[in-house]
């Protein structure tokens, strides 16, 4: 991979949750749309996923650049730590997730804007002319890439909503941190309530 196709410009607002650069509201026809077609088992799933990348690309939402601002905010870096970090995402054409590193070329915010780019949330993230959205899409937590390690931390914040991945293969010891009944009502039923 290559460096992305924009600079990190500086967010220009904040919004009521406290994370930088205006914010949209999800709309909800077109984010039930994608969950629709994400659950059709009629569907393969590289195939619900460009169709889900085909809604990304017409959602109305903040600009590619205000949202990778908004990551750079929260990451407070460029830079990739140098101990090994893995951000997946999903390329919009093929419906593939992919996998970066501090080698790929690809300034972090950048990546974590990518893999975080909900569809309908927010913009698919631009790198090499291609055009990419949330790792999540493509495999859940990826807890595939855990092999080899001795100990696996999970921390899934939706389980109570998308269920919880597998158990990673060979790890001795698996920790899962996933909300209680308390975390649950905090988060409310509106998935785009970013003051939750």
């Amino acid at each position: 991979m290559g460096r992305a196709s924009h600079a990190l410009p500086s967010p220009n607002a904040t919004d009521p949750s406290g994370l930088p650069g205006p914010q949209r509201r999800p709309d909800p026809q077109l984010m039930a749309e994608v969950f629709t077609t994400l659950g059709d088992p009629g569907l393969d799933p590289a195939e619900a996923r460009r169709r889900v990348g085909r809604i990304a690309l017409t959602a109305p939402t903040v600009p590619e650049d205000v949202h990778v601002a908004s990551m750079g905010s929260l990451t407070g870096t460029p830079d990739w730590p140098d101990r090994r970090l893995l951000i997946t995402a999903v390329d919009l054409e093929t419906g593939q997730p992919v996998v970066w590193d501090r080698n790929s070329g690809i300034a972090l915010p950048v990546a974590v804007a990518a893999s975080c780019a909900m569809p309908v949330a927010y913009p698919p993230v631009t790198i090499d002319g291609r055009r990419y959205m949330d790792g999540a899409l493509g495999g859940g937590s990826h807890t595939h890439l855990t092999a080899g390690a001795d100990t696996v931390v999970i921390i899934e914040p939706l389980a109570h909503r998308f269920g919880s991945p597998a158990e990673p293969a060979g790890a001795a010891t698996v920790l899962r941190i996933v909300p209680d009944e308390a975390a649950q009502n905090s988060l409310g039923p509106d998935l785009g309530d970013r003051t939750r």
